[in-house]
């Protein structure tokens, strides 16, 4: 008598299980985080808005499609043992929905990164990876329809590995890039550069967990194609990629109020060039003592759409 085909495991259906609840947390906080978006920038640029608007169209289409995915192997397909084998259109659908979202994430930090260093390889090279990543992802998809089945998945190692690669190099890249060049504009100021300590610890964290997600992916996969240890990895690593942006995002307001806390040159960077006994009061009430026939000149940082940039 043949054996009976093996059902679900803690590597296969077990592990998206896992991934979907996980998920499910993650976009709870997305829709959280995305209410306070509204409510606390109604000024923001429409573009932005429409922007934000589009993540959260695409990340709930992403989580409709993975609980689809869940109820037809587990629920529908219940006890049916050889259809488990089967790649359902819902579970090679949500690849694409899922890379949109890496995709936008990387493309608008990497307009900060160009806002900060100007430096258009390094923007380039950035949004090259980025796109990479997605093109490979939808290649995956095509080719996961012809293939129709997981146990035929080893076939796509090498798509599937530079796709998490680019992934992971554009992360680090990202947030190295911004470590770098918000580093360059420390000044004398302290509270300025504990501000830019902060925006710098935000990069790392936030790189480090992406780019960490989509190296577990490589390695996963490249391990053990035929299981969906590496799919649970990349279904948390999308809702990260969204709550690092609407994170950072939302984390405007709270460093406005960091730079309003005490007088940094945020604020003496409005008070004219040439010293008025006002501004030398509230120089020296900051701490700086200057002759009165000096003419100040401060360098100033400015918040532009979520990232300090230089002005001349």
């Amino acid at each position: 008598m043949a054996p009976l085909p093996i059902g679900p495991t803690s590597e296969t259906h077990g592990a998206i299980f896992i991934a979907l609840v996980v998920g499910s947390i993650f976009y709870g906080i997305t829709l959280l985080q995305i209410f306070i978006y509204y409510r606390s920038y109604p000024k923001d640029p429409l573009l932005t808005k429409l922007l934000v608007a589009v993540v959260l169209c695409l990340d709930t289409l992403h989580i409709v499609f993975c609980t689809m995915t869940m109820y037809w192997y587990l629920v529908k397909m219940y006890g049916n043992y050889p259809t488990l084998d089967d790649a359902h259109w819902t579970m090679n659908v949500q690849t694409d929905f899922a890379g949109l979202l890496a995709l936008i994430t990387q493309l608008f930090f990497a307009r900060r990164v160009f806002l900060l260093s100007k430096n258009y390889l390094l923007t380039l090279l950035i949004a090259t990876l980025s796109c990479l990543h997605f093109t490979l992802g939808v290649v995956f998809t095509v080719e996961a329809f012809s293939l129709g089945h997981f146990s035929r998945y080893g076939k796509l190692t090498w798509i599937t590995c530079l796709g998490f690669a680019s992934a992971a190099i554009a992360d680090i890249l990202i947030a190295s890039s911004m470590c770098f060049y918000l580093a360059k504009r420390r000044t004398e100021f302290s509270r300025t550069n504990s501000i830019i300590t902060t925006l710098m610890i935000y990069s790392i964290n936030t790189g480090l967990l992406t780019s960490v997600l989509a190296t577990s992916c490589v390695i996963a996969f490249a391990i053990s194609p035929t299981s969906f240890i590496w799919l649970s990895f990349f279904w948390v690593l999308s809702k990260c990629y969204v709550n690092s942006l609407m994170g950072m995002l939302n984390s405007r307001e709270s460093v406005r109020e960091m730079g309003r806390s005490e007088p940094t040159f945020v604020e003496l960077s409005h008070m004219p060039q040439s010293p008025t006994d006002s501004t030398q009061s509230a120089m020296r009430k900051a701490g700086f003592n200057m002759p009165p026939a000096v003419a100040v000149a401060v360098e100033t940082i400015t918040e532009k759409e979520g990232w300090t940039v230089e002005e001349a």
